[in-house]
């Protein structure tokens, strides 16, 4: 008899179940999947029977039976799905979880009630199985539908035992469950059209279209979930951006330090292999419960962090979902050896493994402004720690990956390793998998911390190392195969050259470059001479230093060996590595002199080499961390003193201020500016402007007054008078009774010098924005911060040139592409992008957005985007994103391809619904035609036209760009209260060279407050309070060409009926000016409508 041909309506159906129920017992553990293996439906009423019993002793009943209607309808639905299930573990899943779940979260009374309201609603959707019984079980094309209730019910049973099942559950229930709403309100939505498609389907005379709403369906399911996914990604995407502000967090230097790390140990392949066969480092790579904490531990030069880098590199590509957090220290950059910072590192590196985490972060820490303390950032890398491997469903290990921790301060690596092992300890007992590396040197401190450890020394891999040094030596030798066949060097010789470096190294990666590089810099006549130099060149660091600086300083005189030191000194001890322009700059200026016209030539790098090498972004540092410790020890042949390189940086960067107040005064020679600016004289400004105070101050409380250095008080002097002359400080007006205010008062001798220094430390307080406006001429100089303004101008200008005399094209290009960045740096005070700026305007004030303080809803396409307070903030979120529910109807789904619904624009009008005529009601036929595509739809529904039938729509003035944004769904108001007029209106401009442009719109009624642009980096220039009768009954705006490669609005003036009226910007220059006017009986201004980005692109009035 030949088998049955199935049907595959039912085989779409047991695969949306089956689907369904593999994707839950992912997320579960073995441990509650033996639990709740074949319980049935009376053994889930009987538990919850049982914890009603518990909780009324504990006086803590719930009302429980709200769950009966739940009960009674997967008894129903179980009746009829069953033929689906026959012959698999799928039916009891239905409502086994709940058992486990109800029985965790009764712990917690909160979590309890939400999740007890929550499968009441869905027992809502079951009723109708009571009715249909077996009637339909047998029709085969219902099935598919029946399967839909079984994928939905079993999905928010996984979202809820994710909940309960986590490590720190309760803390983040609240914050992850507010984010889970929508995708709750999604599933119920979904289970609601399933309902009406089993009415339909129920019903004899729709079954020839049932099979096409099916269709529909599920695409309208596929499209909403698709949706839900996009949206918590913006979300997600925007709180960890509000995180990363809040951290003050700045990876650049990690990104480079990683960089060069992770380049050096590709560049030589076969170099680094071998450590991936140790058996140590085997063991930690992979994920099961064993060597959990390993010690990486060698000399300097040995290759630690190259080898670190590389088993960063091997977790990422190797694992799917891989989980690395590292950190690399070095001393070359100072933001990497500071605690605090490599705690914000960590934790935002861990908050990308959970969005709930973000979610959590941001509403107790970021909206409710707490200050990240030192405390706090290890509380909260605890926590995130252990929410990320106590999530049940995942089943990959954290590798934490730290390097270099000895540069460390003593107090920071024992309470960093203390950290580590406490999380490795709190992830066993979670039953997670957390292995910690740490790469570092042995001392005294460490080995106490780590001797109990797993450990890897690297001298104990002699021969490993040995080899890998032998392919990078033969690597670098063969790069110059045609300099070396001249000297009679066959392959056999560089093998055997390779060999014998890799023997002599003894394990020193870093010997091995320094004699590889000696060869390559040094000339030889015969074969021999290099055999001959390999075997003489000493084998210890500082021996081999002390050959190279001996090399580089045998023709110095007395002046070149202090210039020198002084370029050591920088790359030692400076804020920040600098870039070769700024170096060269910074150079200049170091002689004291600051009427300098010659820019240092760069040629003085390459004769400091090889214990310096320029990197990518063309800073200098030392080949590595141990020259510094070198330099600084009583052996050096260049003895490096912090004392004298910092006050070499004091005398540079005051020097080149003075310099600055001088030739970007308004009555400065505009060409001769622009000339000593192209010659790249200024490039270390920005960064003197930037750490002159935080440099000086360092240092007389380091070393003492400034009277006791002559170079350095003189310069003080020549500084402190320039600026009396600005402030207009006398002696009576400075007075000579100022109260001491810890180490600014060391400066108050000189009282132009401590009155800047003053202004600069209060503006970082206060956290005041620098220089908003640019105007086309320099502004007359009343105090320090005026200089840098007038400089940022004259780059920009000189940005836009294509000639000038005495200056070459090639120089002209140089200098547009080494100072692009200074001419738009962050304005907020401290922000490390403040030296380091961006490529152009509109980039800067995207990134300046992040710094405002405002609360702002970070639901999708929400309209109210600021919040004076937290309190407002939440009663908001739960107002309109927790408990409106939107109904939603099928739409048709248009099976052409073409999809009209657009992502953006707030559409309230019920999907689907059409208007029979091309002209709605909301406004005339003149303004429709003026209207956007999605403008056009909005108003043209016919739901929008009953809904909104007391607004009228006047047209927009400006240009197309950005997001779409519309005030007319939050002027309907919540929960049927009307919002009223508005009583404030503020609209925000940025000034630019000839003209204002249009960045925020605010309009403040009583309920609540509707803002659309940017914030936090303008004046308010239009305010406007009203009275209570007072109407705004008339606004003309002006659009332009561009301002500052941004097109907008230009110019707006609004009227009232009480004869008031407030503007900003200038008409004159706008290209067109528009009046806008309340028509067919309405009174006045209620809302706006229009397009935003980084500038109010358009603007509307919604009249009322």
């Amino acid at each position: 008899m030949p088998l049955q041909k199935r049907n595959p309506a039912i085989e779409a159906a047991r695969q949306t179940i089956r689907t369904a129920f593999e994707d839950l017992e992912k997320a579960i553990s073995p441990t509650d999947l033996r639990e709740l293996k074949d319980v049935t439906l009376q053994d889930v009423q009987k538990a919850v029977l049982d914890l009603e019993n518990q909780l009324g002793k504990r006086t803590s009943l719930r009302n429980i039976r709200r769950l009966e209607p739940l009960f009674t309808g997967l008894g129903y639905y179980s009746t009829i799905i069953e033929v689906l299930c026959n012959g698999t573990p799928y039916l009891s899943w239905l409502w086994a979880p709940l058992k486990l779940i109800l029985k965790v979260s009764s712990d917690y009374v909160d979590a309890f009630e939400h999740i007890i309201k929550a499968y009441s609603k869905i027992a809502e959707c079951l009723p109708r199985f009571q009715i249909l019984g077996q009637t339909f079980s047998g029709i085969i094309n219902f099935q598919q539908t029946l399967a839909g209730y079984y994928a939905n019910i079993v999905r928010f049973h996984k979202k809820a035992y994710g909940f309960v099942r986590r490590s720190c559950w309760k803390v983040l229930f609240i914050s992850s469950w507010g984010r889970f709403q929508r995708r709750f309100g999604d599933i119920l939505d979904d289970m609601k059209r399933l309902e009406k498609q089993i009415e339909k389907e129920a019903n004899v005379h729709h079954m020839a279209g049932a099979q096409v709403a099916r269709q529909d369906l599920e695409i309208l399911r596929q499209e909403s979930l698709a949706r839900l996914a996009r949206e918590e990604q913006e979300q997600s995407a925007s709180q960890l951006q509000a995180i990363s502000t809040w951290l003050k967090l700045d990876e650049t230097d990690q990104a480079a330090i990683f960089d060069k790390i992770s380049t050096e140990g590709s560049e030589y392949d076969g170099t680094c292999g071998w450590i991936l066969k140790n058996t140590v480092v085997a063991s930690w790579l992979r994920t099961q419960l064993d060597t959990y904490f390993v010690w990486l531990q060698g000399s300097p030069g040995s290759g630690k962090s190259v080898l670190a880098g590389q088993l960063v590199n091997f977790l990422r590509k190797s694992m799917r979902n891989p989980l690395v957090i590292t950190h690399f220290c070095s001393c070359t950059h100072a933001s990497s050896i500071q605690y605090d910072k490599i705690l914000r590192s960590l934790i935002f590196q861990l908050l990308h493994a959970s969005e709930d985490l973000i979610g959590h972060i941001y509403r107790e820490y970021v909206v409710g402004k707490n200050l990240a303390s030192v405390p706090l950032l290890e509380q909260l890398f605890s926590l995130a720690a252990n929410t990320v491997l106590g999530d049940p469903g995942r089943t990959h290990a954290i590798h934490i990956v730290l390097d270099g921790i000895e540069d460390l301060d003593p107090d920071k690596q024992r309470r960093l390793v203390n950290l580590m092992v406490k999380t490795k300890s709190g992830a066993r007992a979670n039953s997670g998998v957390c292995k910690v590396l740490v790469s570092c040197r042995t001392t005294r401190l460490l080995e106490k911390l780590l001797g109990r450890k797993s450990i890897v020394t690297l001298s104990d891999e002699k021969s490993s190392l040995e080899e890998a040094i032998s392919i990078y030596a033969s690597a670098r030798l063969r790069a110059n195969t045609s300099r070396w066949s001249q000297l009679g060097l066959r392959e056999l010789d560089m093998d055997n050259i390779s060999r014998s470096i890799a023997i002599k190294a003894d394990g020193m990666f870093l010997w091995a470059r320094l004699v590889l590089d000696y060869i390559a810099s040094n000339m030889f006549y015969k074969r021999e001479e290099i055999i001959a130099a390999i075997e003489t060149l000493p084998r210890e660091l500082s021996k081999f230093y002390e050959r190279i600086l001996t090399n580089i300083i045998s023709s110095f005189d007395k002046r070149s060996k202090e210039r020198l030191v002084t370029i050591l000194g920088w790359i030692a001890f400076a804020k920040r590595p600098l870039r070769k322009f700024e170096f060269l700059s910074a150079l200049s200026f170091s002689s004291g002199d600051h009427d300098i016209d010659v820019l240092v030539p760069p040629f003085v790098f390459d004769m400091c080499a090889p214990v310096i090498e320029q990197r990518r972004d063309t800073s200098f540092a030392f080949i590595h961390g141990s020259v510094k410790e070198y330099l600084q020890s009583g052996d050096s042949l260049v003895p490096l003193t912090k004392e004298i390189a910092i006050r070499e940086q004091c005398v540079a960067s005051m020097t080149c201020l003075l310099s600055g107040l001088q030739v970007f005064q308004p009555v400065y020679s505009e060409e001769s500016r622009r000339q000593r600016v192209l010659k790249g004289l200024f490039g270390f400004y920005a960064y003197a402007d930037r750490f002159w105070v935080d440099t000086l101050l360092g240092f007389v409380k380091s070393y003492g007054h400034l009277s006791q250095h002559p170079s350095l008080a003189t310069i003080a002097e020549a500084i402190s008078s320039k600026l009396r002359s600005i402030y207009g400080i006398s002696n009576e007006t400075f007075g000579q009774d100022v109260e001491d205010e810890g180490d600014l008062g060391l400066l108050k001798e000189y009282e132009g010098i401590y009155t800047s220094a003053k202004a600069v430390l209060a503006a970082r307080s206060d956290k005041k924005f620098g220089h908003l406006t640019r105007k086309n001429d320099l502004i007359s100089i009343q105090e320090l911060p005026d200089v840098f303004a007038n400089f940022q101008t004259t780059i920009e200008t000189l940005l836009q040139i294509h000639g000038f005399p005495g200056v070459s094209r090639e120089e002209i290009s140089l200098f547009q592409t080494n100072f692009s960045s200074l001419a738009y740096t962050c304005r907020f005070p401290s922000c490390l992008r403040d030296t380091v700026g961006f490529e152009n305007n509109h980039s800067r004030l995207e990134h300046e957005a992040t710094h405002t303080q405002s609360l702002k809803c970070l639901y999708p396409r929400c309209q109210f985007l600021s919040f004076s307070s937290a309190r407002s903030l939440r009663n908001h979120e739960i107002s309109l994103h927790e408990k409106i529910q939107v109904k939603r109807t099928i739409r048709r789904v248009d099976r052409s391809g073409s999809n009209s619904s657009r992502a953006h624009y707030p559409v309230s009008a019920a999907p689907g619904t059409t208007t029979s005529s091309p002209l709605g009601n909301l406004c005339t036929e003149g303004i429709f035609n003026l209207l956007s595509q999605e403008e056009k739809e909005f108003v043209g529904s016919d739901y929008n036209k009953l809904l909104y039938s007391t607004f009228r729509f006047g047209s927009a003035t400006g240009c197309y760009g950005g997001e779409s944004f519309n005030d007319a769904p939050s002027l309907l108001g919540v929960h049927n209260i009307a919002i009223n007029w508005p009583r404030r209106i503020e609209i925000n401009a940025l000034d630019s060279v000839f003209s204002k442009i249009v960045i925020s719109v605010r309009l403040v009624y009583y309920q609540l407050e509707l803002v659309h642009g940017s914030e936090g980096l303008m004046t308010k220039n239009l305010v406007l309070d009203l009275e209570q009768d007072e109407r705004i009954n008339r606004i003309r705006m002006g659009k332009g060409s561009s301002v500052e490669g941004l097109k907008g609005i230009e110019f707006v003036e609004v009227f009232t009926s009480l004869g008031r009226c407030a503007k900003v910007g200038n008409e004159n220059g706008t290209l067109v000016v528009e009046e806008h006017s309340p028509y067919d009986g309405r009174t006045g201004l209620k809302g706006f409508f229009g397009m935003t980005g980084a500038v109010l692109h358009s603007l509307g009035p919604i009249w009322g």
